[in-house]
């Protein structure tokens, strides 16, 4: 597990002030969920955000483009998928588990697929199926590969 450091570009003396005040730095392509007593408050995109100290906490950073999974189910076909994250706010709490909800999809996705056809046109038909399914959270899947 890694400790996002939001403090790095300010001299020593700053960073515990800047802590303390509730500033926190969000990396580049990156965003960040916000949960106060437990629950999802909002997403913060990259930059200096301003939390509530004390009462914000915030959840690992998630890279909002290069997402690669390889998705093995049985003996079957597995895919590979990339896809990225377009609207932070619209995927709202999934952004914490956000590979295993694809990964979750994806299998779903590739059990309702016929057997019969084409790798290429099966690819082309996961991904649509994706896209549908994954849209409503603001996720895009951009390009995937069936293997067997």
């Amino acid at each position: 597990m890694t400790f996002m450091s939001p403090l790095l570009p300010l001299p020593l003396p700053l960073a515990p002030l800047a802590w303390l005040t509730g500033f926190r730095r969000v990396p580049d392509n990156s965003v960040v969920t916000v949960h106060r007593f437990g629950r999802f408050v909002r997403a913060l995109g990259p930059g200096w955000r301003w939390t509530l100290p004390g009462l914000d906490h915030l959840g690992q950073p998630v890279c909002l483009i290069g997402h690669h999974l390889d998705i093995r189910d049985g003996d079957g076909p597995h895919a590979e998928l990339y896809y990225q994250i377009l609207d932070p706010a619209q995927a709202g709490e999934a952004l914490d588990r956000v590979d295993a909800l694809v990964t979750d999809q994806a299998r779903d996705a590739l059990a309702t697929l016929p057997a019969g056809d084409a790798a290429p046109s099966l690819a082309d038909a996961l991904k649509a199926e994706l896209n549908r399914r994954l849209s409503r959270l603001g996720l895009r899947v951009i390009r995937c590969a069936l293997h067997a």
